[in-house]
């Protein structure tokens, strides 16, 4: 009997991945607790077909480790804890969840936008602590006078654009590998990196973790912005040097900032983050809603499932 082994998840159940393969003679099991480190992963998975993961580390090692495996998939868009060169040098498929989240990290972006652009965190703490009027907090520009930009133009990035755009914000995007004819449809004007951190006054970022993106965001990235710029991350936290933008928030060097991705996470209790009152946080929550929870178990487990019964998973990524 072939075998899928969910690593580590956060979902209430695992009855949809259950529905989708039991039913055709697979077995199906999730490790509890679930898998954080290599050793973890080797030491519960041996017997696994495949693989479904969410945060642990699918490296070299891992894989080789476990020859039986010839499967990955992972619960989410983003695969930065794959080993992508290994799992092609060692014959295993990977794959991931290329549509999930779309609609909701668009959205959650948005909100932070808006919010942050309105002044509305600032105002409900200063009148938590008893103050009142808003003008402390001005300027405050209308929608129509603010320009968006996009670092990265996927599938996200595309929908923010859309809706944005509809609330009456320009919108300029980076992506130097996306084509000509993406930001054409879209109606967004492609530019470089330091164009757009020098015009946006609202910087939204939307780019995957790699080793060029990593701390992206830094001390001299931030002396482009304007000053009194906002920030978003909805991507990665990494990709933003969490020390570089305090210290840049303090100072006032930059407006505001709405973070649901951090550099360690849980956000640590003595992060300086949490005494900030021009910040928004979320606790990596931009993807969460129930259709796009259920969407992901699904479309993880069809993968899987696909794999076993001979086919190559559309999403495969290798």
């Amino acid at each position: 009997m072939s075998k899928v082994v969910i690593t580590d998840h956060n979902f209430p159940s695992v009855d949809i991945e259950r529905s989708i393969v039991e039913p055709l003679g697979i077995q199906l099991a999730a490790i509890s607790p679930p898998c954080k480190t290599e050793d973890d992963i080797i030491r519960n998975c041996g017997d696994a077909d495949v693989l479904i993961v969410q945060w642990a580390p699918i490296t070299r090692r891992v894989l080789e480790a476990l020859p039986k495996v010839k499967c990955i998939v992972r619960y989410g868009v983003g695969v930065n804890n794959f080993d992508l060169e290994a799992a092609r040098d060692l014959g295993v498929v990977a794959a991931n969840v290329p549509d999930f989240c779309i609609e909701e990290v668009s959205d959650h972006a948005l909100a932070m936008t808006l919010s942050l652009c309105r002044r509305i965190p600032q105002d409900h703490n200063q009148i938590m602590d008893g103050g009142w009027g808003v003008n402390r907090f001005r300027p405050i520009p209308a929608f129509s006078e603010l320009t968006i930009g996009l670092v990265s133009f996927g599938k996200i990035a595309r929908a923010f654009a859309r809706k944005a755009k509809a609330l009456g914000f320009s919108v300029i995007a980076f992506d130097p590998l996306a084509e000509d004819a993406v930001f054409t449809e879209a109606g967004v004007e492609s530019v470089n990196l330091d164009t757009l951190l020098k015009t946006a006054d609202v910087v939204s970022l939307h780019c995957p973790l790699l080793p060029e993106t990593t701390h992206l965001i830094n001390r001299e990235t931030i002396a482009l912005m304007k000053p009194g710029a906002i920030l978003i991350n909805t991507s990665r936290g990494q990709v933003v040097n969490e020390v570089d933008l305090v210290t840049a928030l303090e100072q006032g060097r930059i407006g505001c900032a709405g973070l649901d991705v951090f550099e360690e996470e849980p956000l640590p209790f003595h992060s300086p983050l949490r005494k900030l009152n021009n910040v928004i946080l979320t606790s990596h929550a931009a993807s969460v809603s129930e259709n796009a929870l259920d969407m992901l178990q699904s479309k993880a487990a069809e993968a899987a499932r696909d794999f076993l019964q001979g086919k190559r998973p559309s999403s495969a990524l290798v």
